[in-house]
């Protein structure tokens, strides 16, 4: 059952991504600088957290000091890293093509637990990883999307599939030691100071965005930030890495499918073979679940 309730919030989570990638879009067609985007995201979100945790749990806010790096890690890494490659690729080349490569990062965190003999890296498990690959593939449009990439663009791809890959491998590590809430608020802290850096206060308000656009970035954040990966983070308590970044190509198909519904995109027939190729990759790493096909290894971790 705890696995089953893990399974729901990573795919909960991953479907509010997919939300935000087609509000995300709504937002920059209406000249939102990119940057700012990226950066107020993880700001509200942790500034939403740190404010409800301080007044109802302060004892979450509490962390070893020898953990501090480790949270920084996860912050600049894991967090600021896979948003910061994924929009550079965004530039560069496509929408499409930046989950394209990111969602890669599936057989990163098998070929990781396999090495570490973390996890089993069974036949269905492997089978499941290309077969939402190739979903991923077919729904944002196969080799049209794919072709005549920059070099540039494919390299930093890459490091968005690596980065999300570290994200997913090290966040269920912490949780071994922390709860949901400290690690989810201390990633978030280091991924905004991060930010804090490349793009300083003062040119945030040279920008002087109106307040229109203030409201639309702050939805962003709880739905793109703050629940999602408050999500993705509880469910890596109770499902091993491998198998939730499997799930988590849950959203390009929701992406696409909000993109259609909200801005009126076209939806081909390759999308949806796509969307049907991701789904039953997540049926398949179910059906495994209920046959007793691996045990997972669950790590002590805080309460709360």
């Amino acid at each position: 059952m705890k696995e089953l309730r893990g399974y729901a919030m990573v795919a909960a989570g991953a479907f509010l991504w997919g939300c935000a990638a087609t509000a995300a879009k709504l937002l920059l067609a209406h000249d939102v600088d990119t940057v700012l985007l990226v950066q107020t995201r993880v700001t509200f979100s942790v500034l939403i957290m740190a404010c409800i945790l301080a007044a109802f749990r302060r004892d979450l806010l509490r962390v070893h000091v020898r953990d501090l790096w480790r949270m920084a890690l996860l912050g600049v890494v894991g967090i600021a890293g896979a948003n910061y490659t994924y929009y550079v690729v965004i530039k560069e080349a496509s929408v499409a093509v930046a989950i394209l490569l990111q969602y890669t990062a599936p057989l990163f965190v098998m070929a990781y637990a396999a090495f570490t003999r973390e996890e089993e890296l069974t036949l269905a498990k492997f089978a499941a990883a290309i077969l939402a690959l190739a979903g991923c593939y077919c729904a944002v449009g196969g080799f049209e999307a794919a072709s005549g990439l920059p070099a540039g663009a494919i390299a930093v791809g890459i490091c968005a599939a690596l980065c999300f890959a570290f994200m997913t491998v090290f966040t269920r590590h912490l949780l071994a030691r922390y709860s949901i809430w400290t690690v989810t608020l201390y990633g978030f802290g280091f991924a905004s100071l991060f930010w804090l850096v490349v793009n300083p206060p003062w040119r945030v308000i040279g920008e002087s965005p109106s307040g229109e656009t203030w409201l639309g970035l702050f939805g962003l954040a709880l739905i793109s930030v703050l629940f999602p990966y408050s999500l993705f983070f509880a469910g890596l308590r109770h499902v091993v890495s491998s198998r939730a970044i499997i799930i988590s190509t849950l959203e390009p198909v929701t992406a696409i499918a909000t993109a259609a519904i909200v801005a009126g995109e076209r939806f081909a027939f390759l999308q949806g073979v796509g969307a049907a190729l991701v789904l039953g990759a997540i049926v398949m790493l179910e059906l495994r679940r209920e046959t007793g096909g691996e045990e997972i290894r669950e790590e002590p971790h805080a309460s709360g």
